[in-house]
């Protein structure tokens, strides 16, 4: 037998038995209305209250999220001055993390126009929790990792009906010499907002 067609046989074999299972891994995921947890590869949690094609809107906007929530961590903290500015630019680096792999364009504004073809991302920030860079460096395997989580909803701008809405939480525990505080709550923040982008992706 031909070694050539022998090694290109076991070639798409071995490849066949890689890809097999990471695409049985992620089903897709469900978009009719209800309620669901571990919803596809990204999101915690999803509401969906109704269905919709992501192709018949032309961008999205998305609301400064709320951080009322989010408490500070005491004034002579180390972690204080690093909460408090990225706390300050949240939503600016939630909106990088949607634009990474979303093929409209992503406004930030404080309200959207009530257009036919404008997608409304509002919601709130609940947890912003810098961990600790000494557990991280000292510790590992998670130990002292940054925590962020928000709630969102999606809404349609013309009609003011939520579409759906998710909560989504991401751990960071990794970056040299435990990692820097901004760093890493700015990396798992940009990170969340890529997560809503999969989760729009799917629509």
């Amino acid at each position: 037998m031909n070694l050539r067609f022998v090694a290109g046989l076991l070639s798409s074999i071995v490849l066949a038995c890689v890809i097999a299972p990471a695409q049985a891994k992620h089903p897709p995921a469900p978009t009719a209305p209800g309620s669901y947890e571990d919803w596809g590869p990204d999101i915690d949690a999803v509401e969906i209250s109704r269905t919709f094609r992501l192709a018949d809107y032309e961008r999205v906007v998305l609301e400064p999220l709320a951080t009322g929530a989010v408490a500070l961590p005491p004034a002579d903290e180390n972690t204080y001055e690093p909460v408090k500015a990225v706390l300050g630019r949240f939503s600016a680096v939630f909106a990088d993390g949607l634009r990474t792999a979303l093929a409209k364009p992503v406004d930030v504004a404080e309200a959207a126009p009530a257009d036919a073809h404008v997608l409304r991302l509002r919601g709130e920030v609940l947890l912003l929790d810098p961990g600790s860079r000494a557990k991280r460096y000292w510790g590992g395997f998670g130990a002292g990792a940054v925590r962020v989580e928000v709630r969102c909803e999606l809404v349609d701008a013309a009609s003011g009906e939520v579409l759906l809405a998710f909560t989504q939480q991401r751990r960071s525990g990794f970056g040299g010499f435990g990692g820097d505080y901004e760093e890493l709550m700015t990396r798992t923040i940009r990170q969340i907002g890529g997560d809503a982008t999969n989760l729009l992706k799917q629509f």
